[in-house]
């Protein structure tokens, strides 16, 4: 038995022209006129292992068309206004503290914070001293805030897990691009 032989894909069994060669002619779109591509890459009479690969192709090609289409129903990442956007900074550190997470908590402290205390061991060090119940929250709620240009102010009320509370503003400025935490103060 001689090697298998594909039918012309172009072409109807009665030898009429069939209908690849309308969408070859129409070419409707980029995706189709790619894969008239890899229908032209297996001609007839081709080896098997090649036959493979021209399927193989053939599916990873709709396979990526149908991945592209599907990510373009998903909508663009929501826009925060100052104020979330500052808020997200302070929950970010709250929840550095809560896992003990030095460095996460280091990371929103403004420049002058970072050069006052050096590292972040340091750092967790006077916040535990100085601000137990934010170095020990177990949750807090933001009261009000406002944001001017480039400078933020945030108050929220934060718990330990011992049921303590203190009331506090974060004060907040945009160093090289995001916010930063350039201080907070207990109210009495």
């Amino acid at each position: 038995m001689g090697p298998r032989r594909w039918p012309d894909p172009k072409q109807s069994r009665d030898g009429e022209q069939g209908p690849l060669t309308t969408l070859c002619s129409i070419q409707p779109c980029k995706g189709v006129t790619s894969m008239m591509t890899l229908f032209r890459a297996a001609p007839v009479g081709s080896s098997p292992r090649r036959m493979i690969a021209f399927a193989v192709g053939l599916v990873l090609a709709l396979m990526a068309g149908r991945a592209l289409a599907a990510g373009s129903d998903e909508a663009p990442a929501p826009v925060l206004s100052p104020i979330e956007e500052v808020q997200a900074v302070i929950e970010s550190q709250l929840i550095a503290f809560q896992n003990r997470d030095g460095a996460g908590a280091f990371f929103h402290a403004a420049p002058g914070i970072k050069g006052a205390f050096g590292d972040a061991d340091t750092f967790m060090s006077m916040v535990e001293r100085g601000y137990n119940v934010i170095y020990s929250n177990s949750g807090w709620t933001f009261v009000e805030g406002q944001v001017q240009g480039e400078q933020a102010a945030q108050m929220l009320v934060v718990e330990d897990e011992e049921g303590r509370e203190l009331k506090v503003i974060y004060f907040l400025r945009i160093y090289d691009g995001r916010w930063q935490i350039t201080g907070v103060q207990p109210m009495a």
